[in-house]
């Protein structure tokens, strides 16, 4: 039998190319290779730049946290002292926690009928709190407390504005609305009165502060002026 010579066979370099293999442009290492030798500093220094950054951002969490409970802490350990909140309050300015003790403040002295200094602390107190049930209720405190204390017309301006505004919860504004009708009333302006019980149904009829309005409304004489030895309280 005949043998093929060398040459019959075919040689493994006259295999056709497949033609769903990869391409690999064989410069394409060669210039990586490249560019890293010309910027490795420049590529660490940037990526030193972006560890550091990430470690900062961590840590100023951390020390943000630390802080969180630090101001916690001194709160609990003085919370039982009236006497040491103006003084907490002072040093942690701006934070949740120094709204509250103001707003503990102004209602002690709201209470001791030192309306003066519950109108101011009840200012401090909406200057640093964020929650919407206590913010109103210390704006509310400083009108009433303004009112008290013989500035009826800062007092009925704060009303008003708190009245007005939408970004109160509804039972702070129907109250606020009805101490202006209860004002309006101690004035004898009947028709401001029925104005304003409108308002106050119209925020939040279920409210008691609206049942409220009603009485005061069908209670005016028809002069408008409430009766005899009656005394309107607003809001308190």
């Amino acid at each position: 039998m005949s043998q093929l010579t060398p040459a019959d066979h075919p040689s493994r370099s006259a295999t056709p190319a497949d033609p769903a293999a990869p391409v690999i442009e064989p410069g394409f290492e060669v210039a990586l290779h490249a560019y890293w030798q010309k910027n490795q500093n420049l590529v660490l220094l940037a990526c030193a730049v972006i560890l550091v950054g990430i470690i900062g951002w961590k840590g100023m969490e951390y020390f943000a946290e630390q802080r969180e409970l630090g101001v916690q802490a001194d709160y609990a350990r003085i919370s039982d002292q009236p006497a040491k909140l103006g003084a907490f309050a002072e040093d942690h300015a701006g934070h949740a926690l120094a709204g509250i003790a103001w707003l503990r403040l102004a209602d002690d002295k709201y209470t001791a009928g030192d309306y003066a200094a519950a109108a101011a602390n009840y200012q401090k107190a909406a200057g640093s709190l964020k929650n919407e049930a206590l913010l109103g209720r210390a704006r509310l405190g400083a009108a009433v407390s303004q009112l008290n204390n013989g500035d009826r017309a800062g007092s009925l301006a704060a009303l008003k504005a708190l009245g007005a505004d939408a970004t109160v919860l509804k039972g702070v504004r129907a109250e606020a609305t009805y101490d202006q009708a209860v004002l309006a009333a101690e004035a004898g302006n009947a028709d401001e009165v029925r104005q304003l019980v409108d308002q106050v149904s119209r925020i939040d009829a279920a409210s008691p502060w609206s049942q409220r309005a009603t009485v005061l409304l069908t209670a005016l004489p028809a002069d408008g002026k409430p009766a005899a030895g009656v005394m309107f309280k607003p809001g308190k």
